[in-house]
């Protein structure tokens, strides 16, 4: 039995991601039968028809319209009371007494509990990230992704998309909204001082988890 040493995981973002890097088709001539005409019926685009003949290594511009917006309220209220109450117990001697008193008990109690928590997050994202067609499906849906990375001041910050696209959705001018992307993934962040700044330092995290 062979046995492979464990690889440690690598938590650093780095420029060039497999995943969001584009493909590189090495261009191959294609075989024709030669009929003399010069029709090409492979590139046939009529006169008003988009050419919506994507290959793999196109590029497409994704507009980012990226806007969420979630709030939730809870409230809860709760009220418990109860009354009990023994009047003095009588025997056919009279009065049961205990040390010369008579033997009857009251008691009452209540609890008031109330409650209220109120959650709302609003998140938005706006720009735009070119995009390379990774895979053609099927059904003629393009498979992409891509990533943009800027240096601003001391640290980094870098834009990840990917997602399906429909050829139909793509307008005149190249562009598709974030919005018509099927099972999109959009990443924003950014590495160096300032991200570092953003995170807890170890002490911090300690006191968090006490608390």
């Amino acid at each position: 039995m062979k046995q492979r040493a464990i690889q440690p995981t690598k938590t650093e973002i780095d420029r060039g991601n497999p995943e969001f890097r584009p493909v590189r088709v090495d261009p191959f001539p294609a075989v024709r039968v030669p009929t003399g005409s010069l029709f090409d019926p492979d590139n046939l685009v009529g006169l008003y028809q988009r050419n919506n003949r994507y290959r793999v290594g196109d590029m497409i511009l994704v507009e980012l319209a990226e806007k969420t917006s979630s709030k939730k309220t809870l409230n809860y209220s709760r009220d418990k009371s109860g009354n009990f109450t023994l009047d003095p117990v009588t025997v056919n001697a009279g009065p049961l007494q205990i040390d010369g008193d008579k033997l009857n008990a009251d008691f009452e109690q209540e609890n008031e509990f109330d409650s209220s928590a109120e959650t709302k997050q609003d998140n938005s994202l706006e720009g735009d990230v070119t995009v390379y067609v990774l895979e053609i499906m099927p059904n003629g849906n393009l498979l992409v992704a891509g990533e943009k990375w800027m240096t601003l001041n001391k640290g980094e910050e870098y834009i990840r998309f990917s997602g399906e696209i429909r050829p139909t959705d793509i307008d005149n001018d190249n562009t598709v909204s974030s919005v018509k992307v099927g099972n999109s993934r959009i990443e924003f962040s950014g590495k160096g001082e300032q991200q570092d700044n953003q995170e807890s330092s170890l002490l911090g995290k300690l006191f968090g988890i006490l608390e």
